[in-house]
């Protein structure tokens, strides 16, 4: 019996021992929870749905009483568990309210712009497409009373010395309106405010008048002075005088527009035979293009290049466009007749190859007979129609043939200079050309 007992009362003992440890450690380890989780635990649904962003919802319960969680997370407790929350934690609640979407505003068409009514300025047609930015930035400008805006246009106007546009301006304060420019104009109308230029000085210099308009109206003092200086270089007098009216206030006429006005005084063209005008048409206008644009450079070139090619006649006409005179259009040529009729030849005798000529000859493009199977006697044949050449003709086309290499226009300079060419002239004359 005694054997049985004693087991008992030792293993008795033991549970004893070990029960009051395990209260000890229970009460001695014990981890204090805020009652604040476990009250919210117990008003959560307890569906575990993780809809919060915390696992379950103990986790939740935890995040709100102890890291500051939003107390309105709880998607399936609603706005009833989130006020209970706040009860708790002793906060009022506002749950966010979902904004609609805002109705999307009818679209409003905007209306075509109406057309201006009113009396326009009194400016030309030609001066509003040239100026139309201008004046339409002006009277947008005052039209919404952007003071600082059409000011500084005035004063950009009155540093540019543009008495014709500030006038525009005040009839713009005025209630003008600036017109498209679209409206036909009465004949003469576009040109009534022009330089008294004739349109063949227009169509022959209107580069040179629209840069120093350009220039004038932009206000660039150094580039319209740069072309008058060009002009007093050039002693272009009447190119000059149109600047002056360019400066006040007067417009370039289109040349397209101009009636043929019969000028005052008619331009005289050089004096050349067609037959040279057609062979030196292009160093002509270089030469002419060169002295009116005043490229002194360019035009002393040219004659440099006549001089050394002994080309007198060409020189001779180069003095005669300084002088103002124009290259014609050979185009618009007559043949000029000849001044001295030629006396009239012997009758010449029809030699045997002649005859044979006559005989054995195709008609070529030009007019000519050849005989088929013989070229060599059309060169004979030339060569027995025309005179003998002098000894000093046959020098001169033997130091030709040697010492001459030819240039693109035409011109021969001996071999020994032609280096002295290369270097100073070649490479900018080709380049003129191009």
């Amino acid at each position: 019996m005694e054997a049985i007992m004693m087991p008992v009362a030792v293993l008795g003992i033991t549970g004893v021992l070990m029960g009051l440890f395990l209260a000890y450690a229970s009460k001695k380890f014990e981890v204090e929870v805020d009652p604040k989780v476990e009250a919210i635990l117990a008003i959560l649904p307890g569906v575990n749905c993780g809809a919060c962003g915390y696992p379950g919802c103990s986790g939740y319960a935890s995040g709100v009483a102890l890291e500051g969680a939003k107390m309105t997370l709880c998607a399936p407790g609603g706005p009833k568990v989130a006020a209970k929350i706040g009860d708790i934690m002793g906060v009022a609640v506002e749950m966010p309210v979902k904004k609609k979407p805002a109705a999307k505003k009818p679209e409003v068409k905007k209306e075509a712009p109406k057309a201006q009514t009113g009396e326009p300025i009194s400016a030309s047609q030609e001066f509003i497409e040239k100026n139309k930015r201008m004046l339409m930035k002006f009277k947008e400008a005052f039209d919404a009373g952007d003071k600082e805006g059409f000011e500084k246009l005035e004063n950009l106007a009155k540093m540019a010395k543009k008495d014709e546009l500030l006038k525009y301006y005040e009839e713009i304060k005025a209630g003008k309106i600036v017109p498209d420019g679209s409206a036909p104009v009465a004949t003469g109308a576009a040109n009534a405010n022009a330089i008294s230029a004739s349109k063949e000085f227009v169509e022959k210099n209107k580069r040179m008048l629209m840069k120093f308009k350009e220039a004038f109206d932009a206000g660039d003092k150094e580039g319209f002075e740069k072309l008058e200086n060009l002009a007093k270089m050039a002693k272009k007098d009447e190119l000059l005088k149109y600047y002056e009216e360019i400066k006040a206030g007067k417009i370039v006429p289109d040349p397209a527009t101009m009636g043929n006005v019969v000028a005052a005084v008619k331009v005289e063209a050089i004096s050349a035979p067609k037959e040279f005008v057609e062979k030196n048409k292009r160093m002509l206008m270089k030469f002419k293009e060169a002295f009116d644009t005043g490229d002194k450079e360019g035009f002393e070139k040219l004659e440099n290049l006549a001089k050394m090619a002994k080309k007198d006649e060409l020189l001779k006409y180069y003095e005669e466009i300084k002088a103002g005179k124009t290259v014609p259009d050979p185009a618009t040529m007559t043949d000029t007749p000849v001044a001295k009729e030629e006396a009239p030849k012997a009758e010449v005798k029809v030699s045997d190859s002649q005859k044979q000529e006559a005989s054995y000859c195709s008609i070529l493009g030009d007019g000519l007979c050849v005989p088929e199977q013989n070229e060599k006697v059309k060169e004979d044949l030339k060569k027995q129609a025309e005179p003998p050449k002098t000894a000093e003709e046959l020098e001169r086309e033997k130091q030709a043939a040697s010492y001459c290499s030819v240039l693109g226009d035409g011109l021969c300079v001996p071999e020994e200079n032609e280096q002295i060419f290369k270097q100073n002239l070649h490479q900018e004359i080709d380049k003129e050309i191009k």
